[in-house]
């Protein structure tokens, strides 16, 4: 059946105007060239559509029974090119970001608010994922955007620096260095530490005990954990300090106080997409996540 959107628009015009050279006037034709497409449309239904005589044209009951399908089809094909317009836009879809637990106290939650207020159509999945599997995801397509610390390294992957985080202490509330504004890193050196395990975050792992290597310490490792949720309730129970990024600061949790370290290191926080994906939507949340990283910056 050989029946087309223009065969349905120029059939609605005539059903609503009873009157072919009405009809011809508003969809901007010529009448024979209506009344041929008219035609085509009745043969290829197989049934006439219009009653037509000098005086009048209505529509047959077959012609009203096609109107409202042929309404339907019209609008679905025009709200079609509306979404399709829209996700060009960047105004819609589906955006799936990994981030590490660390971020999701400070940066992502800034960056989600911000995007969603103003893209509320775009649906949005968060996964809390370590690095390694950050990486697999953009790789495979599972993940859209990553935020991760080094190190790190992605075939097709383009990693974009987003803030360089000074380190804190964290320490139970009765320890000797709780309450200090700063102190140094050898100071710490000696003390037991919980960690956050290797396969989680490598390089901040590494970044800690080197930390006390530099300031002549072994780097004692009391307990290792796999959330910062958990050492810091390991820290809580005086397990030992823990050395963490700054942003774990606005973790609120009893029994831990937070003291800055002075010190080089840093702990740098990125954010990761595939080097070909032109996205909108994961170019918008890039410039969110930049502006949670950098307010008013």
């Amino acid at each position: 059946m050989d029946v087309g959107l223009r065969h349905l628009r120029y059939f609605l015009a005539v059903a609503d105007e009873l009157h072919f050279g009405h009809a011809a006037e508003r969809v901007r034709v010529a009448q024979p060239a209506i009344s041929q497409q008219i035609q085509r449309l009745e043969r290829s239904i197989g049934t006439r559509l219009f009653e037509r005589n000098r005086r009048e044209v209505r529509l047959t009951a077959a012609g009203e029974a096609l109107r409202p399908y042929a309404l339907r089809a019209l609008a679905d094909v025009e709200d079609g090119i509306r979404a399709a317009q829209r996700a060009a836009a960047g105004e819609t879809g589906h955006l799936t970001v990994g981030f590490l637990e660390a971020a999701a106290s400070t940066i992502v939650p800034e960056a989600v608010r911000e995007f969603q207020a103003a893209y509320p159509d775009v649906e949005l999945t968060l996964r809390e994922l370590g690095v390694g599997a950050q990486v697999g995801g953009l790789e495979s397509g599972r993940l859209d955007v990553g935020l991760l610390r080094p190190p790190f390294e992605g075939a097709g992957l383009v990693f974009e620096k987003l803030v360089d985080e000074e380190l804190v202490a964290a320490v139970p509330s009765g320890h000797r260095l709780a309450g200090r504004d700063s102190l140094a890193a050898r100071t710490i050196a000696g003390e037991p530490l919980v960690l956050l395990a290797r396969e989680v975050v490598p390089g901040l792992h590494d970044q800690v005990l080197a930390l006390c290597r530099e300031a002549d310490g072994a780097g004692r490792v009391a307990q290792e954990a796999t959330s910062i949720q958990a050492v810091l309730g390991l820290v809580a129970a005086g397990l030992g300090i823990a050395v963490l990024p700054a942003s774990v600061r606005s973790l609120s949790r009893a029994g831990v106080g937070f003291v800055a370290i002075r010190s080089r290191h840093r702990s740098p926080l990125y954010i990761a997409r595939r080097r070909d994906d032109d996205s909108l939507l994961v170019a918008r949340f890039a410039a969110a996540a930049r502006e949670a990283a950098h307010p008013g910056g």
